[in-house]
């Protein structure tokens, strides 16, 4: 199961206030001693002493309980379930231990085995087939499987509609159809799927069900049988009065166009509306499918967090099947599949087939992935995409985007004729610097001849990746000295630089100035000019930081009005100021997920660098494009001095093609310095060479004097013949160039 415990409402949920006094309480009492360990120890005893040991804040005895109850050799989900149905306050307790104990890990699995056990116990099919038998009883009988088929939700719905199938059971059919509107809103999926059913009173019936349901994602499916050739007129006239009951259930009136409602539904799906929305407590949702050949309906379940652009994704099929070629369709289509990726882990940006992830039984055994669909759309469905993502703030899908705009689009495709609109150009000012960056790449890539905005945000995005170093960059604001020192300290480590300052003006001044990228920000509640909750709002309107996850250490004098602060600020959690290490780097890593935010490591920091140092290599060759190359100079000079050796011959490479004295002059350092390998030197000494020739002898005299020596005076003969041809291509004076003859004259 995977956790998804923190937005839980359980039964008594609101008692949870008590239980928290009693755990805080409870902590300080005199020790008690934990039950024995015996090996025969039932289930119930084991979770009974867990619960006990739990609210007396024992969490010691408590920890160990938990382990015992998760290994017992009898531990069922439902078992488990059924046991804590019999302790009314036993799922507020979990809850309360989740986000407020030491124990945590171990409540929140205990919780996730008895949500499995209420999974395992609605779909169980011999239970929902005997409620469906008891709906023939008497009223109170009747009553209680109403309920009982509710609790199964959509499991019992292809077990309702098999038994109208069936003529042995007509006694039952008018009882399903009362019961069918009562399952509620986890009934409308698989019946709008029964809608395919081939039996016109079946479908009949599964109309007014939904009519009575009153849902509006209904809709476009009902919309679907009036234009459909296999429907029944008698069907029709159903479908048209129960859209009527749907749009008097929402009072409105929605379009009568099944393709439009199809993609509006998609649209709810793609954003996850809570109408539509998959349970996010549950590992997996269930994607309904009819069965043509055995006339049933089946569950494909996949995990939850791709529920939603599963969904859109086939509503938008259903939009195209009907209409053919609808722009917005396709693009919400290709969003949502890019997202679909994401949320099973794959990288958006790669189309390699061997990623594919199993997860996802929708998809047939051979689908391409994302790229492929998004590149053969071709740039302007691309653009569209990507203008979906920069709305939505999703990192994943847009850099699905770029990816694909790399591969097919050109300078008119990828800026076109709307400056300040187009997406991709919007994607420089992009909150997250990834981002940015394949932004810049595209577009330098594409070599613009002409001005657009944004054109001056290009290369030096571009020089930020060759700047990069995979470290995590840190910025710690507190106006206590002595405290911005310590947690600077516990932050800092040889793969994390941290910078601090007294004033977040101050501290977002020195991260503009010192860093290429800013992976998370530590701020004292206590901060002022401005304070806290301000320098906050002021952090989220700057593009460059503003997706940096965000970690509020409080002080006792603002505890009260910093915890609501938290609470209600995206991407912020708050830790103590007095935090150590461990408290400080888990805040950091819960804001960090909060945001979304993906840390750069040191080997694609390398490979960011190499691709960007490729796209400026492309921009100084080209001479004719608006953008300059040389606004991304100084990271490449500083890139000489890179660990990574095929950074510092690319860095030589770009270098040496830039109408730049200083840029001459960073090429001949590397090409005189001994210290330097000789490869790369012969690859300096060729770079100058190019340099001279393409914008003539821009070194001091000193450094001209240095080369000629290096020509006369070099050991070794390949190093002093590259240094002979440079020199020659400096054009130096020709009484220098004369003793490179009489050096060898013999007499």
């Amino acid at each position: 199961m995977i956790n998804r415990v923190r937005n839980w409402q359980g039964p008594g949920v609101s008692l949870g206030r008590g239980i928290l006094a009693l755990l805080l309480v409870a902590s300080i009492v005199a020790p008690v001693s934990a039950q024995s360990d015996s090996a025969d120890r039932s289930l119930k005893t084991v979770f009974e002493d867990f619960l006990h040991f739990s609210v007396l804040g024992r969490f010691d005895v408590a920890d160990s309980l938990a382990s015992e109850l998760l290994g017992h050799e009898d531990l069922d989900p439902v078992a488990l379930l059924r046991l804590s149905q019999e302790n009314a306050r036993s799922i507020d307790t979990l809850v309360i231990l989740i986000n407020n104990s030491t124990i945590s890990p171990q409540a929140r699995e205990i919780l996730d085995v008895i949500l499995e056990g209420e999974h395992q116990l609605r779909q169980d099919v011999e239970r929902i087939r005997a409620n469906i038998e008891k709906l023939g009883g008497d009223p109170q009988n009747e009553y209680y499987a109403i309920a009982a088929l509710a609790d199964s939700g959509e499991y019992a719905i292809p077990w309702m509609i098999e038994t109208l199938k069936d003529e042995s059971k007509e006694a039952l059919w008018p009882r399903i159809i009362a019961a069918l509107p009562k399952i509620g809103r986890p009934a409308v999926n698989p019946l709008v799927m029964a809608l395919q059913a081939s039996n016109e009173r079946i479908r009949r019936v599964v109309i007014n069900a939904l009519g009575e349901l009153g849902y509006a994602q209904a809709l476009p499916y009902l919309l679907d049988t009036l234009s459909s050739t296999s429907v029944s007129p008698e069907s029709k006239a159903a479908a048209v009065n129960a859209a009527a009951r749907i749009e008097q259930w929402n009072g409105r009136t929605f379009g009568d166009e099944s393709a439009t409602e199809h993609v509006r539904l998609a649209n709810q799906y793609y954003a996850e509306h809570g109408s539509v929305r998959a349970d996010d407590r549950l590992a997996m949702a269930n994607v309904w499918y009819w069965d043509d050949a055995t006339q049933f309906l089946n569950a494909v379940p996949v995990p939850t967090e791709i529920f939603g652009a599963v969904m859109a994704m086939r509503c938008c099929e259903r939009a195209l099947d009907e209409t053919g070629g609808r722009e917005d369709a396709v693009s919400l289509w290709l969003a949502s599949n890019i997202r679909r990726e994401a949320r099973l882990g794959l990288n958006t940006e790669s189309g390699d087939p061997s990623e594919a992830n199993g997860e996802d039984k929708t998809r047939p055994e051979n689908f391409p992935r994302a790229l492929y669909f998004t590149g053969s759309a071709g740039p302007r469905y691309a653009q569209q995409v990507l203008a979906r993502a920069i709305a939505d703030g999703d990192s994943a899908v847009a850099l699905g985007a770029i990816a694909a705009l790399r591969e097919v689009g050109g300078a008119s495709s990828l800026i076109g004729g709307s400056d300040d609109i187009e997406p991709l150009v919007a994607a420089l000012r992009f909150p997250e610097l990834l981002v940015r960056i394949r932004a810049a790449e595209a577009l330098g890539s594409a070599l613009p001849r002409r001005p657009f905005s944004g054109s001056e945000l290009v290369t030096p995005l571009l020089g930020n990746a060759v700047a990069l170093t995979g470290k995590t960059n840190l910025l710690v604001i507190d106006p206590d000295q002595e405290n911005r020192n310590r947690v600077m300290g516990e932050l800092r480590n040889a793969d994390t630089h941290v910078i601090g300052a007294g004033t977040a003006l101050a501290g977002m001044d020195r991260a503009r100035a010192e860093l290429e990228s800013l992976s998370g920000i530590f701020i004292a509640s206590d901060v002022s000019g401005p304070e806290a909750d301000d320098a906050i709002e002021r952090i989220r309107e700057q593009y460059e930081i503003a997706a940096s996850p965000i970690v509020l250490m409080i002080k006792t004098a603002q505890r009260a009005a910093a915890e609501p602060l938290v609470e209600r600020m995206f991407g912020v959690e708050g830790v103590d100021a007095s935090a150590d290490e461990s408290g400080l780097i888990r805040a950091w890593r819960a804001a960090a997920d909060e945001v979304g935010y993906q840390s750069i490591d040191r080997d694609f920091a390398v490979t960011l660098a190499l691709e960007a140092t490729d796209v400026l290599r492309g921009i100084a060759l080209d001479g004719q494009t608006v953008l300059d190359s040389t606004t991304a100079e100084r990271p490449l000079i500083a890139a000489l001095s890179s660990p990574n050796e095929d950074l510092r011959f690319a860095a030589v490479d770009v270098l040496s093609l830039m109408n730049s004295g200083s840029a001459q002059a960073a090429v001949a350092s590397v090409a005189l310095d001994d210290g330097v390998e000789d490869a790369l030197r012969l690859s300096a000494l060729s770079g100058l060479a190019e340099s001279a020739r393409r914008f003539g002898n821009r070194l001091a005299g000193d450094a001209v004097d240095a080369l000629l020596e290096m020509a006369f005076d070099e050991p070794d003969l390949t190093l002093r013949t590259a240094a002979g041809q440079a020199a020659g291509a400096l054009n130096v004076e020709s009484d220098k160039a004369s003793r490179a003859i009489l050096k060898f004259h013999r007499g």
